[in-house]
């Protein structure tokens, strides 16, 4: 199975069943998550465009290649043992699973929270996918929000700042 798509599947079902309901408004629909969900939010974002009006991705994987490369051994191994092997080894498992792979079809506005110093889901990949998605003509919205920490903070000030930044984005870009 391809990494990340199970879960997309599931979201997208979920998705589709509130929209029938009447629950949920197709025009106003938010990708947001953190950390795995954060690399869900910019896997969305690129394979199932016409689903979302907007995208926020706290501390995600957006370039699994430069991810894996950067990121502590331990994860390194957990990687392996998800794909089979290292990006050497089956490297179109991880560009199949990688945002990087999609983002020339991502079309909503985009917020993206990272940790400067995130051994988890290191800058250097958010920064790859900012660039390349940023750099192409028809580009979304693209705003970063970093922060002086790791893979999230403890600190209240710094969690209330993100959360405003998030509820900021949402409400700039969403018709209420």
């Amino acid at each position: 199975a391809k990494v990340g798509f199970t879960e997309l599947e599931d979201v997208a079902a979920v998705h589709a069943d509130l929209v029938a309901r009447g629950v949920l408004d197709p025009e106003r629909s938010v990708l947001a998550g953190a950390s795995w969900g954060g690399y869900l939010t910019l896997l969305g974002l690129g394979t199932q465009p016409e689903r979302w009006t907007l995208g926020v991705a706290g501390v995600p994987v957006a370039d699994y290649v430069a991810a894996y490369e950067d990121e502590m051994e331990g994860l390194k191994a957990f990687d392996r043992s998800l794909f089979g092997g290292s990006p050497q080894e089956v490297p179109e498992a991880y560009r199949v699973s990688s945002p990087l792979t999609y983002v020339g079809d991502v079309v909503a506005p985009l917020l993206v929270l990272a940790g400067e110093n995130d051994p988890r889901c290191p800058i250097r990949q958010v920064e790859n996918y900012l660039a390349a998605l940023g750099g192409r003509d028809g580009a979304p919205t693209v705003e970063i929000y970093r922060y002086e920490a790791g893979h999230g903070s403890y600190a209240d000030d710094e969690r209330i700042a993100q959360m405003r930044v998030q509820l900021d984005f949402v409400l700039r870009h969403v018709a209420v």
